[in-house]
Parts: structure tokens; C-alpha cells; sequence
């Protein structure tokens, strides 16, 4: 059995507990809970999770379906963190499964509608509604934690083997941390998706803050006030930040915190007596919603949306609430993915916000690392500028540290030892912000550049395309002498492999524009403010025998292209 936990402020790592209390009958659960604080008054960790389904062991009047043969509680008693080394590190090349819904979008849709029923009759104000996804999964659990931990460095991932099943969280939201007679809990309400490029990425962010948002994240905020009010010292329950945004790699999410004063003898289970579940996974009113969540949820939601966390032996308990969370029976997968749906939704727009959240299951959208490609002649860079400002706007988006004295030192010193001779400079960043520089000589090529048509298309929303990284393995291969032309699912032109396309159309050179799916060069960036070059969308058909049409990047600058049909 393995347990990792990648919480913000507590990393821990555990292996063979001691002993487990678990079970998946209601009437046991506060019990079992109460076992677990003996144990960490005794000088033991606690790591492990409390199902959604074990509502009503709280609160009687909570509804949700019937327990299942997944436990509604099981922790594991250690008593020593491990090494993480202990567990491995290599991620290795890993396949994605096939996702399938457990619901189609009729049902989704239908279910929309019947929840704006019973907001329209006043029996709620918001319902989060989830549904299932499902896939065949016949690899290593741990090495696809890792990979989520990179692909959406959440805050709050977690790995949990429990024997017959595999847990893999990569969780944003904090259910409530609890230190010192203090509780702090932060709602996560409000999804927009990341944009490609960072001007669409700030104007996505702002979506956020449009009223709509503001009014879903203020009524679950509202909740949590009330829930840690049952509980806390008169008077101490406080919002110190509403409307926070978070970035993650594939989503922007809405937060606020709400903390409380309680006292110092307050235990675990009086605190999930008054908060379990999170109200940012039900919505508003919670017991009444649960039982709309009841009637039209298709299955019990077992750990999603429950609580998963620690409880240390100086008495402090942090958890999760285990949204973007896997469940691994066997070789098969289930995911767990919704969001909540206030009277302004729309049955779109909510579905399209759960492919966003679901993205987090294929590709990862972090790069090892970023690239830029710089020509060296006489001991100067050319386009210096322009490199390391798309370099910093790279970093930016990616979440990259980003040190412009530190690389401004390691170009100064390649220049003063090749002060002769035209050289290629290949300069990597990591994500912790380490430069690497490989160099190589650039020689004379007279020659025109052969190309043709890629074998495939490109997808214009692949965000890899419009950043200059390490990961190239969409683009088809290539040669020094023979190009491969780039186009998207719409058929327009985008960019060759290695560098821009400009074409000689009426009179004038014109090149693609941005948003068609391409990396903004910087050849082409300089030569669209010299204005010898325009922007204009370029189709398929525009490419004919005989055109004229130029190859540009900031190392080659301009060859001429024969076009090979």
C-alpha cells in the first residue's frame, strides 16, 4: 500500500499501515472516526477518506444513494512519513484511455432543465450536478499520478492505495484546514478555460468576474459561513479573500476563503459534523439540494466529492475535497466531473465547462521545457529582444520561473567565447527556471527549400502550437532540404515545421494569422513591424503550382520555397 500526499503546506508519504479502520455501513462511520482520534492521540498519522454517500452518519436528514461495496471511510494508521523516493519517480511514456460518460447529452440536458425547475419553484438557488466518466485502465497507477500531479499541479493531489482500490486526486480545493483552534476552508466556485495565447488567457480570466460567477461562488461562500458558524467562537467568522482567481494548467478557477475561530478542543468529527460535505460539491440550500442530487445523479459519487486528507499527531487535519479524482477498480477507471448550474446556465455551456475540467486526463498541457532557437553572428544575437520577450510571455503562461539576468549571463557568455562565425544557440528553461544552452555551427545553405503538404492536419486549440517548447511530437518530420506545409481542421494555412510561411498574393507578402494554430515567430514578428509583411488568413486552396511563397525564421532568415504538389 502507498500514500502520497502533495498538499500545499504538507507533503507526506506513507506505506504498510499499521493497521486500517475502514467500513461502508452508515452506523459505523462516526465510530470509526472516533477510533482514528485516538490513534492520533496517541502519537499516530491518520491519512485516508470519508465518502460522499456517508452524509447522512453526519446528518441524518442528508440524502444521498445508498452505500455501495466502496468503503464510506478508510483511513490508515502509520507511524512515520516514508521518502517519496521510496515510491519511484519515472513517469515513463504513458497511453490514455478512452473516455465514456455515463450520461448522453439528451439526459444532460434534460437534467438542466429540471434543475431550473426547481430553482424556478424556489427549492434551491444552485445544484452541482456531476456525472461519470469510465474507461479500460491497463497501466500503472502511480505512474499516472505523476503525470496528473504535472498536468495540473492542483494544490491538493493525493495518491491512495488501498489494496482494492487505487485513489489518484489532483484536487484544487482545500475542504478546511484545521491548526491551532483556527479552520480555514476555501469554496472553489467559477471555471473559465485557459486561453492559447496570453491576451486570450487574461480575457478568458476575466470571464470570472462577470456576475454570473461572482453570484455562484458568493451563494457557496455564504454556505461555508453558515456551515463554520454551528461551530466556531462568536463573532470569528470572517472572509478575508472572495473572488480570488487560481490558474491551472487546462482551467481559471474562482475561490474565496472563509475562516473561523474555534476551540482548541474542537475534534475532526465535530468539525465534519457541521461542514461534511463541502457545499461547494451540492450547492444551496445543501439538504434539500442533496436530494435533487439524489434524484437525478445516476450512481453514488463514493470518494468524489467527499473528504480526503491527514490528521497529524500534533493534532492538525487538513483535507482535500477530492474533485479531478480516479478511481481504479481493477483495470477499470471512473472519473468523477460537474459543476454547478444556477438559473443563468446553459446546458452548453455547463457541458463545455466539463470537457475543460476532463482535459486534465489526456495530454498533459505543461512542456518540459521551453525553446528558443537563437542566431549568433560576430559575437551578436540576432532578434535578441525578440527572443527572450517571447521566452518571458512563454514563462508567463506556463507558470515557468523566469530569471532575465541569469539568461541575459549565460547568452553574454556563449557571445564572448564564439566571437567569430554564425552559430545556432538552442536555449532551454525548465519549470524551476534552470537554463540549459546547446550551440551549434550554422553553414551557408544556397540551395531553395523543397515542400509539400503535411500528411496531417493540425488542431487549431493545441496550445503547444502558439509556444515554443520541447514538445514537437505532433509535427511530422522534416529535413534541412524538405518542409512540410501546416494547415488546420478548417483547411487554412498555418506555418511549415520549422518556421513561418509567407506567400506572394496581389502584389504584397502575406503571412497567417495567429489564431489559425501557429507559433508568432520571430522573423515574422520583426518583419510585420518593418511592414514588409501583413497578416491575412490563408486557406488550402490559396496554394497553387507555381506560387510564390518564402520560408522565414531567425536563424535561415528567408529561402525561397519550390512547392512540390
Amino acid at each position: 500500500m502507498k500514500f502520497r500526499f502533495d498538499f500545499a503546506d504538507y507533503r507526506y508519504c506513507f506505506e504498510k499501515p499499521l493497521y486500517k479502520i475502514a467500513t461502508n455501513k452508515l452506523d459505523e462511520v462516526i465510530s470509526c472516526l472516533h477510533q482514528v482520534e485516538q490513534a492520533v492521540a496517541k502519537g499516530y498519522y491518520a491519512a485516508g477518506f470519508i465518502s460522499y454517500e456517508a452524509a447522512p452518519a453526519f446528518r441524518s436528514y442528508l440524502k444521498t444513494h445508498p452505500p455501495s461495496d466502496f468503503p464510506l471511510i478508510w483511513f490508515g494508521i502509520f507511524d512515520q512519513p516514508v521518502a517519496a523516493t521510496t515510491f519511484g519517480k519515472n513517469i515513463g511514456s504513458l497511453s490514455h484511455p478512452q473516455w465514456f460518460e455515463n450520461v448522453s447529452w439528451e439526459e444532460y440536458r434534460q437534467a438542466i432543465e429540471k434543475i431550473q425547475h426547481h430553482i424556478a419553484i424556489g427549492d434551491t438557488y444552485q445544484v452541482n450536478y456531476t456525472l461519470r466518466m469510465y474507461a479500460q485502465f491497463k497501466q500503472d497507477p502511480y505512474a499516472f499520478y505523476l503525470h496528473l500531479l504535472k498536468a495540473q499541479q492542483a494544490n491538493y493531489s493525493a495518491y491512495l492505495d488501498i489494496g482494492s482500490y487505487q485513489i489518484l486526486s489532483a484536487s484544487p480545493e482545500l475542504f478546511f484546514e484545521f491548526k491551532e483552534g483556527t479552520i480555514i476552508t476555501k469554496p472553489m466556485k467559477g471555471t473559465a478555460p485557459r486561453g492559447v495565447t496570453n491576451d486570450e488567457d487574461d480575457a478568458n480570466q476575466r470571464i470570472l468576474h462577470n456576475e454570473k460567477n461572482h453570484a455562484e461562488n458568493l451563494m457557496i461562500t455564504d454556505l461555508l459561513r453558515n456551515d463554520l458558524g454551528q461551530i466556531a467562537l462568536q463573532g470569528s467568522v470572517n472572509v478575508p479573500n472572495l473572488f480570488t482567481v487560481e490558474k491551472y494548467p487546462t482551467v481559471w478557477q474562482l475561490t474565496s476563503t472563509v475562516t473561523a475561530s474555534v476551540s482548541t478542543t474542537m475534534t475532526v468529527t465535530e468539525i465534519l459534523q457541521a461542514l461534511f460535505p463541502c457545499g461547494s460539491v451540492t450547492g444551496a440550500p445543501k439538504a434539500k439540494t442533496m436530494d435533487i442530487i439524489c434524484q437525478l445523479e445516476k450512481e453514488p459519487r463514493n470518494i468524489y466529492c467527499g473528504a480526503l486528507g491527514i490528521i497529524t499527531p500534533n493534532q492538525q487535519a487538513i483535507f482535500s475535497v477530492p474533485i479531478r479524482t480516479m478511481i481504479i477498480d481493477k483495470d477499470q477507471a471512473v472519473y468523477g466531473v460537474g459543476g454547478g448550474i444556477t438559473w443563468d446556465s446553459t446546458s452548453k455551456d455547463e457541458y463545455e465547462e466539463i470537457i475543460h475540467k476532463a482535459q486534465v486526463l489526456y495530454q498533459s498541457k505543461i512542456p518540459d521545457q521551453l525553446l528558443e532557437t537563437l542566431l549568433l553572428e560576430n559575437g551578436n544575437y540576432f532578434l535578441y529582444d525578440y527572443h527572450l520577450d517571447r521566452l518571458k510571455e512563454s514563462a508567463h503562461y506556463f507558470n515557468f520561473s523566469y530569471d532575465f539576468l541569469s539568461i541575459k549571463k549565460v547568452l553574454a557568455q556563449l557571445a564572448q567565447n564564439h566571437p567569430h562565425g554564425s552559430w545556432k544557440i538552442r536555449l532551454l528553461l525548465t519549470a524551476t527556471g534552470k537554463v540549459e544552452t546547446q550551440i551549434s555551427e550554422v553553414f551557408p545553405i544556397l540551395s531553395s527549400l523543397r515542400a509539400t503538404w503535411s500528411p496531417m492536419g493540425m488542431h487549431s486549440r493545441n496550445t503547444f502550437l502558439y509556444h515554443k517548447t520541447t514538445q514537437r511530437e505532433f509535427y511530422p518530420k522534416v529535413s534541412m532540404d524538405q518542409e512540410c506545409l501546416l494547415f488546420n481542421e478548417r483547411n487554412e494555412v498555418t506555418e511549415f515545421v520549422n518556421g513561418n510561411v509567407i506567400l506572394y498574393k496581389e502584389g504584397e507578402w502575406i503571412t497567417p494569422v495567429c489564431r489559425s494554430g501557429l507559433l508568432n515567430g520571430t522573423m515574422r514578428q520583426y518583419l510585420l513591424e518593418q511592414n514588409k509583411i501583413k497578416e491575412a488568413v490563408i486557406y488550402k486552396k490559396d496554394i497553387q503550382p507555381g506560387c510564390k511563397m518564402a520560408f522565414i525564421n531567425s536563424v535561415r532568415k528567408w529561402r525561397n520555397v519550390i512547392w512540390e504538389v
